[in-house]
């Protein structure tokens, strides 16, 4: 099968996240762990040559974290609203993985020194929804992510580089 065959990545969007330490809520009767985490602040910025020009700022947002047995993996749902500086409301939601490693697994723990700056161990996939007319396109989009965290005095800002899949 030849590589053009497969799909492409366009870039799209880098997203900044900050985020507050988790609330672990506990094990479910389902099994896996759960842990509740506010995202306090962040950016939604379009790529350069993206069509889709977007410079927005966290409104609000939270992630319900699942851990695997064993925590090897965490699985992400994000659920966010983010405004536009012209004003308009995206919809930002997203599921996805994380691969723990020692490095994440500090952070989780709450041990992290400033300055840690993880490998790309997240891998997403983005869902945005728009009401209003200019972002609508958006909509139609089907989005992939890498993210990675970086540790700071004042807490830890989660980095997603986010690319639209294209045929």
């Amino acid at each position: 099968m030849a590589d053009a065959e497969f799909p492409k990545l366009k870039p799209a969007f880098t997203a900044l996240l900050n985020i507050e330490p988790g609330l672990p809520i506990g094990t479910l009767s389902s099994g896996p762990n759960l842990v509740w985490v506010k995202l306090v602040s962040g950016t939604l910025v379009s790529h350069d040559h993206f069509p889709t020009k977007v410079n927005a700022k966290l409104v609000a947002g939270a992630d319900w974290i699942h851990g695997d047995p064993g925590d090897a993996i965490k699985r992400l749902d994000v659920r966010s609203v983010f405004k536009t500086d012209d004003g308009a409301l995206l919809n930002f939601s997203y599921l996805g993985v994380i691969h723990m490693n020692a490095e994440i697994a500090s952070i989780f723990a709450g041990a992290a020194s400033p300055g840690l700056v993880t490998g790309w161990g997240a891998v997403t996939h983005k869902f945005i929804q728009a009401g209003a007319e200019q972002y609508k396109a958006l909509e139609d989009g089907v989005f992939v992510a890498v993210g990675r965290f970086h540790v700071k005095a004042d807490g830890v800002t989660v980095e997603y580089k986010i690319s639209q899949v294209i045929a």
